[in-house]
């Protein structure tokens, strides 16, 4: 049996070898490097999260009254800034680097963050920042997948991949606790816009994407960046080579009747997650927590109930990252559709049953935090990370970071639809919403079934392999 085990680890040792991890201290290098930048993803989060109503706040001394249209414009603001910053983010990636741009990205971040403080009573002040903040957040979910499989060996891929939504989960959950302990609005503006200069402070240290390097022509630091990720006995000749085998193809076969269906494919795919993803409901549950916890009338204070809420997404996220290499992207977002479906049909029961007034002194009134909670544990466990970084995988390098930027600014438009909408639809006819919400999660849940391929350890070409047969 003990033989047997370190055959098996010799085994394991080798695969990994030959995919580009030679030890244990380049695989720490990679995850490092794609952490660090996904730093950026958690100043990210803290804009999600960064505004409720300004009960959420200990003291708001000076902080005037706001109405219900303009919180809907505060809230959504900052996805107006997503959808135009994701449009150019992958062509300026393509032409100045991944790190520079999102070293670059740190600025916007925090003029965002510091813009309101002008004039607190201002709410063209606060959309502004926000919107600003916007801008950084969504370049970065189009920046940050580009750089993490850049850095990344195929067996790391998805952990590194996942790191974007972790770190988000981490930036919410930092500004549910923050945003109550903090005394004001000033002092917790003033906390958010330290955490992009942070970020440029620690990721400066690590290196430019290796493949980006390749092909500007900086062979030199090119190899020195794919040294220090890959380690010293890495073959760092046979990768440029592929990496030129890569480019070549590329060129060459671009209008062929398979090159176009593998494309076609993989678009299909990505939007088809998005769609998905956001269709879920999951962004305005997140948005609006405290709105949501109010109308059910159970006996927990909102602010609380989002910090729970908080809590089980980011733990959720971690045991996404822990799984995703080892059950495959495609199981992952399979359960997570499940769950998801499943949770938002007891979600229509229960408002349909709440507006009945079945659940008036019910200690049934306390379900809906569990179901929120499942709900978004089940949204971070595979649909909220994975159609992120997916459409790196099925895409060539060349155009994948053209269909990351479409996609991702199509996911914030979905997005601010949904801002502009939800609180309006879930107090008007919840029990509608929900059951809207059931159809086109089962909608989705489908799609993934039949039409979704695994892509766990596989690299680019076995997986556009896959996609050009019938």
């Amino acid at each position: 049996m003990k033989g047997d085990l370190e055959f098996n680890n010799c085994d394991e040792y080798d695969r990994l070898l030959e995919r580009g991890v030679d030890d244990k201290k380049a695989c720490r290098k990679q995850i490092l490097a794609a952490f660090l930048a996904s730093l950026m993803s958690f100043s990210s989060g803290t804009v999600v999260a960064g505004w409720t109503k300004t009960t959420s706040y200990k003291n708001d001394d000076g902080l005037t009254i706001i109405t219900q249209t303009e919180t809907s414009w505060i809230v959504s603001s900052y996805v107006l800034g997503a959808l135009i910053g994701a449009l150019p983010a992958g062509r300026l990636s393509h032409k100045y680097g991944p790190k520079r741009l999102l070293l670059w990205l740190a600025v916007p971040m925090t003029v965002g963050w510091l813009l309101p403080l002008v004039d607190i009573n201002n709410v063209l002040f606060i959309c502004i920042g926000r919107f600003t903040c916007g801008l950084s957040l969504g370049a970065t979910t189009v920046v940050l997948p580009l750089y993490a499989g850049a850095v990344s060996s195929d067996t790391l891929r998805g952990r590194t991949g996942v790191f974007l939504d972790f770190m988000m989960c981490a930036g919410i959950l930092f500004a549910y606790v923050t945003r109550s302990w903090l005394p004001g609005f000033r002092e917790f503006h003033i906390v958010c816009s330290l955490i992009p200069i942070a970020f440029a402070a620690v990721f400066n240290w690590m290196p430019e994407s290796p493949s980006y390097l390749y092909f500007v022509g900086k062979y030199e630091k090119a190899s020195r960046a794919m040294r220090w990720l890959r380690g010293r006995s890495f073959n760092i000749r046979e990768e440029f080579n592929r990496l030129d085998r890569s480019q070549w193809t590329n060129k060459s076969i671009s209008k062929t009747r398979i090159d176009k269906k593998v494309m076609h494919k993989a678009v299909i795919i990505s939007f088809g997650l998005v769609l998905a993803q956001r269709l879920s409901g999951a962004g305005g549950v997140i948005q609006y927590t405290v709105n949501l916890f109010e109308m059910t009338g159970a006996l927990i204070d909102p602010n609380t109930a989002s910090i729970i809420v908080g809590v089980f997404q980011l733990v959720a996220s971690w045991v996404s990252i822990l799984l995703i290499d080892r059950t495959g992207r495609r199981t992952l977002l399979l359960i997570s559709s499940s769950v998801i479906t499943v949770c938002l049909a007891m979600l229509t029961c229960y408002f349909y049953l709440l507006h009945r007034g079945d659940l008036a002194d019910s200690p049934w009134k306390y379900a809906s935090l569990v179901i929120v909670c499942v709900f978004i544990s089940g949204f971070r466990l595979g649909l909220g990370p994975i159609p992120w970084f997916m459409v790196t995988e099925l895409i060539s390098s060349k155009d994948s970071g053209r269909v990351q930027s479409v996609m991702a600014s199509f996911s914030w438009f979905l997005s601010f639809l949904i801002m502009k909408t939800f609180k309006f639809l879930i107090q008007q006819n919840a029990t509608a919403l929900w059951l809207s919400c059931t159809v086109y999660s089962a909608a989705g849940l489908a799609f993934i079934l039949f039409y979704v391929p695994e892509t766990n350890n596989k690299s680019r070409e076995q997986i556009q392999a896959e996609l050009s047969i019938d």
